[in-house]
């Protein structure tokens, strides 16, 4: 009886140990169960958002006018004003620049209307344009010299009311021309050209030159105020005076000059022999020595600052962003 009751003991005592083990056990595992449903959740990083290439915005823009539009004079080949300043909106804006070069050399106010007049491709473009730009005069104030020196009639008041009458004539083909330019584009922006004086450093004595030049650009600005949205652009001192930038410079060119112009006057022969490379060289280091007419690179440049400040200034042709 009594190592009966010693057994109970023991199993009593050994059953109080395992339920003992057993709660032990089933705490330690709900606990841990418990942490891990409170402890956070580790984030994963989100993947890297991939960069965003945007689109150039594109602009058209379409050139009419003559040789220097055309680029003629550019020993670079880089295409004159056009090329250059679809270069400078390219890198500068980054834009998409679709340039359409419309110029052709010698033509005259009435013969760039013609052009556009008979070509639908080219009403087109003009059409489509964002931008125009535009040279035209050069060939037209020529013409009046050439009449004058072709008749014989190279005084001063010859050449006086051939040039006038030629410039009036300008002015009523250039209305024409820029009326039929705005009916085509109703809301492009047009920039124009001035005309300025080729062989002004080697007549810089002979005032009636420069005097005619400037009347053609004084016709060109008033004429364009009745345009809207025209912007007159005068490169007149900037390629005429070339390098010779200072009142200074300009008085010791002309007596320089008097000692070969010594009568002072226009002369059809020496205007001529001048442009057909009569001369060595060039004095002008903004124009061509080809044919001391056109500008070279350097002085498309000075056209293309000009153009591209203006377009800048008056922007409504670039796309919004």
């Amino acid at each position: 009886m009594k190592h009966f009751r010693a057994l109970i003991i023991t199993l009593l005592v050994l059953a109080a140990a395992v339920a003992g083990i057993a709660a032990w056990w089933l705490y330690q595992s709900g606990h841990q169960v418990s942490e891990q449903k409170h402890q956070p959740v580790p984030m994963q990083s989100a993947p890297k958002a991939k960069k965003k290439v945007t689109a150039k915005k594109s602009v058209k823009l379409v050139a009419l006018g003559d040789s220097l539009t055309e680029g003629v004079g550019d020993q670079r080949k880089q295409g004159g004003y056009v090329g250059q300043i679809k270069r400078q909106l390219t890198t500068k804006q980054h834009l998409q620049v679709t340039a359409t070069n419309y110029g052709k050399a010698g033509d005259r106010s009435d013969q760039i209307q013609k052009r556009l007049t008979n070509s639908l491709l080219m009403q087109k473009k003009v059409q489509q344009a964002d931008a125009i730009v535009m040279t035209v005069g050069g060939n037209d104030l020529m013409q009046g010299l050439q009449n004058a020196s072709i008749k014989g009639n190279t005084s001063p008041v010859a050449m006086d009311k051939s040039v006038q009458a030629t410039q009036a004539i300008f002015a009523g083909k250039l209305t024409q021309l820029l009326n039929q330019v705005r009916q085509l584009n109703p809301d492009a922006p047009i920039f124009l050209f001035s005309v300025y004086n080729p062989v002004y450093v080697y007549f810089a004595n002979v005032e009636q030159l420069s005097a005619y030049v400037l009347q053609f650009v004084q016709t060109t600005q008033q004429t364009v105020q009745q345009v809207d949205r025209l912007y007159f652009m005068d490169i007149n001192d900037q390629l005429s005076y070339g390098q010779y930038t200072t009142p200074a410079k300009r008085a010791a060119l002309a007596a320089k000059d008097a000692q070969a112009n010594k009568a002072g006057e226009l002369n059809g022969a020496a205007v001529e022999k001048a442009l057909v490379g009569g001369t060595s060289g060039e004095l002008n280091d903004y124009l061509s020595p080809v044919d001391h007419f056109h500008p070279n690179n350097r002085g498309y440049s000075v056209m293309t600052n000009v153009l591209y400040k203006t377009m800048m200034k008056h922007d409504q042709w670039l796309p919004k962003k």
